[in-house]
């Protein structure tokens, strides 16, 4: 896995790409928990280069996600690749987590929250 961080904008910018297994899990988390940790955290996830995840990787954005939304904060994931949008959508977990196809969608939605 490789993981970007731009905190350039409103609200910070996570680039993940390559694959969220179970050794990269615990890197995410720890990488972001931070960001997500405070009174209404604002984050977006860019999946656009996340080739493959497995259960491991799914568990880390679900436990970012519960983070931030228990101090009214928001997470938004953008742009899953297929293979990503298929395991989302498989466990239904795209009902779940809150996805924009792109940045200026993701950023329109935060705005607004």
């Amino acid at each position: 896995m490789d993981l970007r961080i731009d905190s350039s904008g409103s609200f910070p910018l996570a680039i993940v790409s390559g694959e969220l297994t179970d050794t990269d899990a615990g890197e995410l988390t720890e990488a972001l928990h931070d960001l997500v940790a405070g009174e209404r955290a604002k984050l977006a996830i860019d999946l656009a280069g996340l080739q493959s995840l497995n259960s491991s990787g799914l568990s880390a954005l679900i436990g970012l996600v519960t983070r931030a939304r228990l101090g009214d904060g928001q997470v938004i994931l953008i742009a899953p690749t297929p293979f990503v949008a298929g395991v989302l959508s498989a466990t239904r977990l795209d009902t779940w987590f809150d996805i924009c196809a792109t940045l200026d969608d993701a950023t329109r939605l935060l705005g607004e929250s």
